[in-house]
């Protein structure tokens, strides 16, 4: 942390260096021990450990005769730009595909479609590319199926009553009747699916990601239909299951 002396601000260095020294450190840690550490003048430190404490952004902790951070920390971080959902679940996305070598991707629900937010494609010759904004009616994909089978009654019986089916390929839904079959399924298996329903050759499953209990997107797999195989449509299952559950305790 010790920072070059030909610095242009070299109070402001030493300043920054003691807050990242007292926040990386596992107890607070005293003057004697700061001093040794960093290597700021004995006078210097006395007066911008002051300086730091008077404005709130360290505190003395007397049980350990040492210092830890101050509220004002707690200040700045609240005023700080949270990374957004997509920035968010960029990571478990590559994860996710690089474990499968297939394309993943996260979307979220608006109004009658959902919408990718992240996607993370395959490096394999035939894949499909899911792109960032593009958008897709919930009757006709996987992720859109898991969103319906979200809903409560009464908001299902309304999205029905108004729907319109639009077919985007040969095997795109178009019985409410059919439809209502999926949902129950994806009620009672956690898993929806959607084969060739939207792009002529892909099949996707998807599942259900949820904080507290809510429902923050769906995140799915998207593979050309010649590779979905039975058995690796187990192994998309469990590996989908296992992140779902992963994003849910982290993306808290």
């Amino acid at each position: 942390m010790k920072r070059n002396d030909t610095s242009a601000v070299k109070s402001l260095d030493r300043g920054l260096d003691i807050l990242e020294y007292v926040a990386a450190a596992e107890r607070s840690p005293s003057f004697p021990r700061l001093l040794a550490d960093l290597g700021i003048p004995r006078s210097s430190l006395f007066h911008l450990l002051n300086n730091l404490e008077a404005r709130g952004f360290i505190a003395r902790d007397a049980k350990a005769d040492g210092y830890h951070l101050g509220p004002s920390i707690a200040g700045l971080l609240k005023a700080a730009p949270h990374p957004s959902l997509r920035d968010r679940v960029g990571p478990f996305l590559r994860q996710l595909s690089s474990e499968l070598n297939e394309t993943c991707g996260f979307y979220v629900h608006d109004g009658d479609t959902v919408e990718v937010i992240g996607s993370s494609i395959s490096t394999q010759a035939l894949s499909f590319t899911m792109k960032i904004g593009a958008r897709a009616p919930l009757y006709a994909v996987s992720a859109g199926k898991i969103v319906l089978a979200e809903l409560g009654g009464e908001e299902l019986k309304r999205y029905l009553a108004g729907l319109v089916f639009t077919p985007a390929t040969p095997q795109t839904i178009r019985s409410k009747t059919r439809l209502r079959q999926e949902i129950e399924s994806v009620r009672e298996t956690g898993f929806a699916y959607s084969h060739d329903e939207f792009t002529q050759g892909i099949t996707a499953i998807a599942v259900a990601v949820r904080r507290k209990g809510i429902l923050i997107g769906a995140l799915n797999v998207a593979v050309p239909s010649v590779r979905f195989t039975p058995d690796r449509d187990a192994e998309f299952r469990e590996a989908l299951r296992v992140m779902a559950r992963v994003m849910a305790d982290e993306l808290d």
